[in-house]
């Protein structure tokens, strides 16, 4: 747990870390989306910004919003650099069988990305290359909030350029963006007001955000979960989990084990998720005391 200024308040493992932070560093990305688009006078509101942010379900919903943005670049589907996918949403797919771009979860940061790409003069085909002109404000303001210098880029699973920071800068960035004003609170207060839009009703994330406005979350691959919350005494914080085997089961709980102690309403199947067998409940995943012990103010 990580203070804005920097300070680590409590720790379990190695902040140290460096980790490939994935979709945890979309609320970042969709700044350096919003810098362009104001340099530009090009205006977007929450819903834009919140599915700049999301690793989305796929639903209708999440699809049109995604195809909203392209449209105000004069951009169709056929712009977008992510793969083709099918919906995770099951009423969505039921009704869509043929994969498609929009249907990815990562399309809203993907349309986002060539929004501001044109809106900057930039080639709508390369907003993906390192270079870019999206690329390069995501760089600069990504080694802004987590006070490091982002290392690689890899290649994330959706295409985009993926960086590795220390998990204590990855949860330092979350008590900025908890408490950070202009761009920050813009992108805070989409998240939180259309937590929808950034993942959908089965998503921990959005389960999080919608249980406490205090809360703004997001989920990332490979069991990475970052959160900031505005505590009534101490300030914003800022919480980071990296599961080392990669399994995603326990980063949430883990995530809300934290959140909880420090006072944020967390909703039961987030903390204490059931295990089924054959469709039943055998019991649910519990986290550690230990976490709880740590951060308790």
């Amino acid at each position: 747990m990580v203070a804005p200024d920097g300070q680590v308040i409590a720790a379990l493992g190695d902040v140290g870390l460096p980790v490939y932070v994935r979709s945890a560093a979309k609320p970042f990305q969709a700044v350096a989306t919003l810098e362009l688009l104001d340099a530009a006078r090009v205006p977007l509101d929450a819903a834009g910004v919140a599915i700049a942010c999301a690793s989305h379900a796929g639903s209708d919903m999440h699809q049109i919003e995604a195809a909203r943005l392209l449209a105000l670049a004069d951009l169709d589907e056929s712009a977008l650099r992510c793969p083709h996918a099918l919906p995770d949403d099951l009423a969505t797919l039921l009704a869509q069988r043929t994969p498609t771009s929009l249907a990815h979860n990562c399309s809203g940061k993907h349309a986002a990305f060539v929004l501001a790409q044109v809106a900057a003069g930039g080639d709508p085909s390369s907003y993906l290359a390192p270079g870019s002109p999206i690329q390069q404000a995501v760089t600069r303001h990504l080694a802004a909030v987590t006070s490091s210098v982002p290392a690689g880029p890899g290649v994330d699973g959706c295409g985009a350029p993926a960086w590795l920071v220390p998990l204590r800068g990855l949860a330092l960035a979350f008590a900025r963006l908890a408490g950070g004003h202009g761009l920050l609170a813009r992108v805070r207060a989409a998240m939180t007001a259309r937590p929808d839009l950034v993942g959908g009703a089965a998503c921990p994330d959005t389960a999080l955000m919608t249980a406490d406005a205090r809360i703004v979350a997001k989920r990332g691959a490979e069991a990475v979960f970052a959160a900031g919350y505005r505590h009534p005494r101490l300030g914003p914080l800022g919480v980071a989990v990296k599961i080392a085997d990669g399994s995603a089961r326990a980063a949430a709980p883990a995530t809300a084990a934290a959140l909880e102690a420090l006072g944020a309403a967390v909703p039961a199947l987030v903390l204490r998720p059931l295990v089924l067998g054959g469709f039943h409940p055998h019991g649910a995943l519990l986290p550690s005391p230990a976490i709880a012990a740590a951060v308790a103010p």
